[in-house]
Formats: C-alpha cells, sequence, structure tokens
C-alpha cells in the first residue's frame, strides 16, 4: 500500500515527464497484477484451467515488468505489456467470447503510446493506427464467433462489467496523470518567471506586482506597508578581488539571511545587481526598523572565505512606510535616497526615510 501511496505522490508532485508517465506505468502494472490475480481463481473455479494458467504468467509479466521499470529498462518493460495486453486479449476473447469485454485492455495501448514520450511521433501515429485497425479485425472475427469455452452466461456477464470498469479506471488514470503533469508543468513555469535564478528570491517585476497589491489594500484602509531597499556594500570589489564565483556566492548568501530574517507573510526579492527589497505587511516604522538592523546584522557576521580569506559582506538599508496619496514608485524613492544617504554616512547601517544618517 505504501508503494502505491508513493507512486501516486509522485504522479501528483512530478514536472518531469517521463517521470509522470513511468509512475503511472508502474501503477498500471501492479493494478494489472493484481486483477490478474483475481483471474487465476475465477477460471480455475468456472473450469477454464488453462486460462487461469495464462493469467499466472500475466501476473508474472507484470511483475518482472514493474522490477524492470525501477531498474530503468522502460523499453524492454514497455514492450512485455504490450505483448501481454495483446496476447492475452486476443486469447481471451478466442477462449471465452467478445462478450467477456477482454478486448477493451488492447484500446488501452494506444493512449499509452501517445503518453510515452520514447518514440518519435510517426512511430506513436503508426501504433495507434495499427493497434486501431487490429481492434476492428477482433470486432469482425469475434463479435458473433461461437467461443471456445462457454462459461455461466452470470460470470460472463460480470467478466464484461469488471473488464470495461477496470479500462475506464485506466483511462482516467491517464487523463489524470497528463493532466497533472500540464498543470505542475504551468506552475513550474509561473514558479520561474517570478524568481530570481541565482538567488532564488522574487524577482523585480513580481515585486512590483506584489507591491501594487499591498499598496492596494493600504489605500482601502488596509494594513499598513513597510519598503526596505538593501545594496550590498562595496560589491564591485568583492567581485575585482575574490571573483565573480565569490560574489555569486555572496549573494546567495545575503539572500538567505534576508529570506531567514523575515516573516512568512513578508516578501523578499532581488531588485537588481546587487541590490534587494523587502515588502514587509502590516508593519509600523518601530518593527521595520528592527527588522532592518535584525537582517543587516546577519548579513555581517556572514562567513564568506575565499582562498583562506575572509571576505566581509555587509548591507545598507533604507527605509520607508507607504504614505496615504503616495504611489509605490514615490515610495521607492524614498527608501532609495535613504539608502543613499546611508552610503554616504559610512555603510553598513539602516536608515529611516526622512531621517538623517
Amino acid at each position: 500500500m505504501k508503494y502505491i501511496q508513493d507512486l501516486v505522490k509522485t504522479l501528483h508532485g512530478s514536472t518531469n515527464t517521463t517521470g509522470v508517465f513511468l509512475g503511472l506505468l508502474t501503477l498500471v502494472t501492479v493494478i494489472a497484477a493484481t486483477a490478474h490475480l483475481s483471474f487465476i481463481f475465477l477460471f480455475d473455479s468456472v473450469g477454464v484451467p488453462w486460462m487461469a494458467r495464462a493469467n499466472v504468467a500475466s501476473v508474472l509479466v507484470y511483475v518482472l515488468s514493474a522490477l524492470l521499470i525501477q531498474n530503468g529498462r522502460h523499453m524492454i518493460a514497455m514492450v512485455l505489456i504490450v505483448g501481454e495486453i495483446l496476447l492475452h486479449g486476443i486469447l481471451a476473447v478466442a477462449v471465452i467470447g467478445w462478450d467477456s469485454g477482454f478486448h477493451y485492455y488492447i484500446i488501452l495501448i494506444m493512449p499509452v503510446t501517445i503518453l510515452s514520450n520514447f518514440h518519435a511521433s510517426w512511430f506513436k501515429a503508426v501504433v495507434a493506427t495499427a493497434v486501431g485497425v487490429l481492434y476492428m479485425a477482433l470486432d469482425f472475427i469475434f463479435r458473433n464467433a461461437t467461443p471456445l469455452d462457454v462459461i455461466p452466461p452470470p460470470m460472463l456477464q460480470g467478466l464484461h462489467y469488471f473488464n470495461q470498469a477496470s479500462t475506464l479506471v485506466i483511462l482516467a488514470m491517464l487523463a489524470t496523470a497528463y493532466y497533472r503533469l500540464v498543470a505542475n508543468a504551468e506552475a513550474s513555469l509561473r514558479q520561474q518567471a517570478c524568481t530570481d535564478p541565482l538567488t532564488q528570491l522574487q524577482n523585480r517585476r513580481f515585486a512590483m506586482e506584489v507591491a501594487q497589491h499591498e499598496a492596494a489594500v493600504f489605500e482601502r484602509g488596509g494594513r499598513p506597508l513597510a519598503l526596505v531597499l538593501g545594496d550590498v556594500d562595496h560589491f564591485k570589489r568583492i567581485n575585482d578581488v575574490h571573483g565573480h564565483e565569490t560574489g555569486d556566492t555572496a549573494l546567495k548568501a545575503v539572500a538567505q539571511a534576508l529570506r531567514e530574517g523575515v516573516r512568512e507573510v513578508d516578501h523578499v526579492a532581488r531588485w537588481g545587481g546587487e541590490e534587494f527589497l523587502m515588502l514587509l505587511p502590516s508593519t509600523d516604522e518601530e518593527e521595520a526598523m528592527r527588522v532592518s538592523e535584525r537582517v543587516r546584522e546577519a548579513i555581517a557576521q556572514i562567513d564568506l572565505v575565499h582562498q583562506h580569506q575572509l571576505v566581509p559582506i555587509s548591507i545598507t538599508l533604507g527605509v520607508s512606510l507607504l504614505t496615504p496619496g503616495e504611489s509605490i514608485e514615490q515610495a521607492l524613492a524614498r527608501a532609495d535616497q535613504a539608502l543613499y544617504k546611508g552610503k554616504k554616512a559610512g555603510r553598513n547601517r539602516v536608515i529611516l526615510a526622512g531621517h538623517e544618517a
């Protein structure tokens, strides 16, 4: 049961096409093996022992296929699965009749092949067409043919609806997996569009969208909004003396300190280059200064070593609070002016907009 739960989690959370498909294929093998296991006892009980033995072989095929998938031999597994579906479907309709419904499983080869990303489009088209033609030929040959073994009508009807329901369940699983894959891929793309690739913070564009939203909340009489603009001190010197790789490491360390220094409801973004922005909703002047001072101290304590040499890191921060009738751009401009004052006053400090350094 835990194995199946892990597979389902993989299908729900992954954005990797191959991973989702192989997870789905493995889940199908588990379900198919379980179904064929029940068929062993069913056919044995109705006096069709050779069909029972055929289902023993089917169970072994699906167990082997699951093991092959887990060991990266997915192509061999797919060949085994498709071969088993075809042989079992043809054998079952020939032995106990078209009304048994075993032919439904043959249809499943088409969506599985199309969803697979292991083959070229032309190959998928050929396989899907061949399966369609085969299914129609089987329908023509066996629909009105007399089965080799006659089983009781209630049992035949039960098999028909069981196989029909199983096919619909697997089709629903395929559709769900495809939907999940598309939805997760879209979410991943949205996340990438809003995220700075180096620091994994929000990027400038998304931060402005958040800021505009918070400004609208503030204008409607909602919570206050503090804006903190920071600039890493002497960053060009870090790049020039220690190299751009060290500079990138410094930016990531600063980003981590900023992220850890704020609440979950706050927003931290890379504003550009070595500049960062913090948006602090529901934060008054005193609390904004306290948060800014805390992250300034945390950044000053970062131990960044390059070639056995400690690379000092510090940041200067300018703080402003959005005022009634003021735009986000104006509040940011005041924070930037405060930041500039902090730079002139010696850096590594926090300056509140409208206050002298």
